[in-house]
């Protein structure tokens, strides 16, 4: 007939191990299942162990986070520098805290944006200060240079190019230099920052197969990509930021004496 699957399941507790130390305590019961790896019967030990094994950089963190707001505070309350008001103090500890979260590895678009309605609702900056962003020229092209560049690292398209534009280096230079022309020419028409991204695990796989070690091409890797997005306007986040800049400079009448061009 067929077997009760039961039997094949059949959970059976092993006896207990002991750990060959001095005190020689006894472990908890481990539960085992057939064709599953065994797990702690107690759960309350796996909530003791994830508690013990809070980061103490999360306990640094809150003290830096009390003693930001506390030395903001006697700031406001004492007034120890003299152009400074209780707003200034308020955009301070704001910004501590902002970046501490960060740090943290936070959201960072709710972290920013949590940030930006603070220093609004404080009167720090105007309604029109914190929502310009959004109507910026500049950072609607880096935002949609990012989509263009996570679409093609989602393809593979620039995978695709690197194999089939390097190939077996004769020495450290010309790895380098078979590397770093590529990521030139492609960091002055995509952001120069997930260009970098896209190619370190592409340029790691390369050196393993050519036998160059990654140290070697990695760092001109960098500078490749920065030097190819200085290239173009839309080839760095820099070059966006300052042409955006120079256009609110034109419709204010103030004139920066000097023009960006694509190249």
């Amino acid at each position: 007939g067929i077997p009760n699957r039961t039997d094949t399941l059949a959970i059976r507790p092993t006896p207990l191990r002991h750990i060959p130390l001095a005190l020689d305590l006894p472990l908890p019961p481990i539960v085992t299942v057939a064709g599953a790896p065994p797990c702690r019967a107690d759960a309350t030990s796996d909530a003791k162990l994830k508690a013990a094994m809070v980061p103490a950089w999360n306990r640094n963190a809150a003290l830096f986070a009390v003693a930001a707001s506390a030395a903001c505070i006697a700031g406001a309350i004492l007034d120890p520098v003299e152009r400074f008001t209780w707003r200034s103090w308020v955009a301070i500890w704001v910004t501590s805290i902002t970046l501490l979260v960060l740090i943290l590895d936070q959201a960072p678009d709710l972290v920013l944006l949590v940030a930006s309605l603070t220093l609004t609702l404080t009167g720090c900056i105007t309604e029109e200060q914190c929502w310009s962003g959004f109507a910026s020229h500049g950072v609607m092209a880096i935002g949609s240079l990012f989509v263009v560049a996570k679409a093609l690292e989602e393809a593979g398209t620039v995978e695709g190019l690197a194999g089939s534009l390097l190939g077996v280096p004769s020495s450290p230079f010309w790895a380098t230099a078979m590397l770093c022309v590529p990521t030139v020419i492609l960091s002055s028409v995509v952001n120069d920052t997930p260009v970098v991204a896209m190619l370190m695990p592409v340029a790691e796989r390369w050196c393993g197969r050519a036998g160059v070690s990654p140290a070697t091409v990695l760092m001109p890797l960098s500078f490749a990509a920065m030097l190819g997005g200085t290239c173009t306007i839309i080839g760095t986040s820099t070059n966006i930021v300052v042409q955006d800049r120079v256009e609110q400079d034109i419709a204010q009448g103030r004139d920066p004496g000097f023009r960006l061009g694509f190249f």
